[in-house]
């Protein structure tokens, strides 16, 4: 609207009051009905508008005041009837109609207040109807029947205390609720909120000038009359519909960043209707089945990505479930066919999408790629039910999976393990001392190795020992424990004849010689057989016969003792350690390969470095090293692994000389 638009229609406004209160000259009670008839004529409009285009709006401030306008107008009919002149309400004091224009102000300035709040709420219309209803009942039962309403008028004095007080507190609220509207202006057209700001001054102006508050509150009325009513009817899109242009904005933006952080998600996902087409895919969905996006969209989900084996079956589930005559299913593992024709292995988790009405009208799948995943599980079956190994796996402390050999081992078959306590098979005097050593070896680096032996009870009452590995993984989405065995009671065995025969070295406790020749020997045999490969390290004291001729051959003996309490530190249970003459040491090492054999090395070398920081001897005590292996199921002799070992020792030793 122009400038100039708004000078003439502010003009003809203020002629049209002008002639109404040129009425008032001549009769009073023909202004007063005039004012009246205008201002329920206003009232009503206002109510029917905003009624029938509640449907048609998300800004509920104006379905709210055309609610409360609806009830406004019956106060103020009533108010209209008690005019002096009317014979409508006999044996009431003239107090009357000054009470019903109170209690009609309180009415619309208070609900003015209240409006703002459904500018950013949802309207239970209902309620508000229902609410309205029984306040405005309530009024005029007050009024006309209970006679409570405090009184307003007294004839001969004047205003009563309370009208003067609920004039500045009208006035008041009107003055809040204008604030409120400032506050909130961008929710309406810029001449919208113009006309609602002039409805509540017109409004504070007649509490204030009592000779012309009638006409007053005509024109406030009015402006709000032009908000709603005409600016409604004339500028729909701009007053009506302004919010639903708003949120239409709002939607394409909210559209993109959706359309944003569904290409940025890293899971594939899809969605279909209720005629089986896709609607919806994501950058993903495009990458891993090999076809654009806009090639995809609205093809049949079933019959192009699906094989043939499975596509028949899918396709009546997914149609009974959408008739909701079997559930949907939240997780499946089904294949899917990419561009390529290759065969993929996908996992899906599904939600149904409802209309309005909550019926459903298709499915939204998020899926994830588990090819590999299935195929190292194939992979992983194979090797755990042939492993020559006693494998298991428990969650929680129980079994839940046991391979063959483990079974052949403990001497229970497959069904009787799984369920049962693991520490139910170990002895009790072990019990503590496994549980702990799981604990440590559990809490060990992956690119450790870590064993440790016990006793257990098998089926048919007799002992074994078993040498034990375990290590953290997931299992059937739970983190479970994975654990190797090997029956190792035949070297423990062993060992127990070795010491009987004094096969032990009586200054360091290692095995001299010939126990650690013998039982090397015995356990080459074995990893022969268990196709395990082996590795021998030959260690060196380096300058024993200086610390021998320098220090006495007491001090000498102590260097040897020191050295072998850290071979017995660094090197593993299940590893054979012993001084095979004077100032030479060797460790048989089963299953550990050459990376292995490097990290001990590395590990005994600063734990020498550690004992030489704080042994405080006029002396460094250091070690010269040699490595000889044999692979998996390669033929091998003891004795040529040993002197593969010393020639790579004396190397090293004059090398670093």
């Amino acid at each position: 609207m122009t400038t100039s638009g708004l000078v003439w229609r502010v003009l003809l406004g203020m002629l049209v009051l002008a002639g109404i209160w040129v009425t008032s000259l001549y009769s009073d009670i023909l202004f007063h009905v005039i004012v009246e008839i205008f201002i329920l004529v206003m009232c009503f409009s206002i109510f029917i508008v905003a009624w029938n285009t509640r449907n048609y709006t998300d800004n509920i401030y104006f379905t709210f005041l055309g609610i409360v306008y609806l009830f406004v107008g019956v106060v103020e009919l009533f108010h209209a009837l008690t005019n002096d002149g009317l014979a409508f309400f006999n044996g009431y004091s003239s107090d009357l109609n000054l009470q019903l224009w109170i209690a009609a102000r309180y009415l619309q300035s208070i609900s003015f207040i209240i409006a703002i709040f459904f500018i950013y709420r949802r309207l239970r219309v209902r309620l508000t109807v229902s609410t309205y209803t029984i306040a405005t009942v309530l009024i005029l039962l007050s009024i006309f029947i209970w006679r409570i309403f405090p009184g307003c008028y007294i004839t001969g004095q004047g205003f009563t205390l309370f009208a003067i007080i609920s004039q500045c507190i009208i006035a008041a609220i009107f003055l809040a609720s204008g604030f409120w509207l400032w506050v909130a202006r961008r929710h309406f057209d810029r001449m919208v909120i113009i006309y609602l700001l002039l409805s509540v001054a017109f409004a504070i102006l007649a509490e204030s000038v009592n000779a012309v508050n009638h006409l007053l509150y005509l024109a406030s009325f009015f402006m709000i009359y032009r908000a709603i009513v005409v600016s409604g009817l004339l500028k729909p899109y701009e007053v009506l519909f302004r919010n639903l242009a708003q949120s239409r904005d709002l939607l394409k933006k909210e559209h993109a960043k959706l359309q944003n952080l569904l290409d940025i998600e890293e899971s594939i996902l899809v969605a279909v209707d209720k005629d089986e087409k896709i609607t919806l895919v994501n950058r993903k969905t495009s990458e891993v089945f090999g076809a654009p996006e806009n090639e995809m969209l609205g093809k049949p989900w079933f019959d192009t990505y699906l094989p043939a084996r499975v596509c028949e079956k899918a396709k009546e589930g997914y149609r009974k479930m959408l008739a909701g005559q079997v559930q949907l299913v939240k997780y499946m593992e089904r294949p899917v066919l990419i561009a390529s024709g290759e065969q993929r292995n996908m996992a899906w988790h599904n939600a149904l999408i409802r209309d309005e009405k909550g019926v459903a009208i298709g499915t939204f799948s998020s899926g994830h790629d588990i090819t590999e995943q299935k195929q190292a599980e194939d992979l992983f079956k194979v090797m755990f039910n042939r492993s020559p190994v006693g494998m298991f796996i428990t969650e929680k402390g129980n079994f839940s999976l046991v391979n063959p050999q483990f079974c052949k081992y403990a001497g229970y078959t497959a069904d009787e393990l799984i369920g049962r306590r693991s520490l139910s098979l170990v002895l009790p005097e072990d019990m503590g001392r496994v549980r702990q050593d799981a604990i440590r070896a559990l809490k060990t680096s992956k690119d450790q190795f870590s064993t440790y032996d016990y006793r257990v009870k098998t089926r048919d009452g007799g002992i074994k020992w078993f040498m034990e590995s375990v290590t953290s993984i997931h299992y059937g989405g739970q983190r479970a424990t994975l654990g190797t065995v090997i029956d190792v009671s035949e070297r423990r065995e062993n060992e127990d004849l070795f010491k009987s025969l004094s096969l032990m070295d009586d200054l360091t406790g290692l095995y001299n010689r010939r126990g650690f020749l013998t039982l090397a020997a015995k356990q080459l045999q074995l990893s022969y057989r268990m196709d395990r490969g082996v590795t021998i390290l030959f260690a060196d004291v380096d300058r024993l016969k200086m610390i021998n001729d320098s220090f006495g051959h007491v001090e000498g003996d102590t260097a040897l003792v020191a050295t072998a309490n850290l071979f017995k530190e660094t090197f593993r249970e299940a590893d054979i350690v012993g001084r095979i003459m004077g100032d030479e040491f060797a460790v048989f090492m089963t299953g550990a390969d050459d990376e292995y054999a490097s990290t001990v090395i590395s590990r005994l070398q600063s734990k020498l470095e550690g004992f030489n920081a704080v042994s405080g001897k006029p002396y460094k005590l250091s070690l010269s090293f040699g490595l000889a292996s044999s692979a998996a199921g390669e033929p091998c002799n003891l004795g040529e692994l040993l002197d593969t070992a010393d020639r790579f020792m004396y190397k090293s030793k004059n090398e670093n000389r």
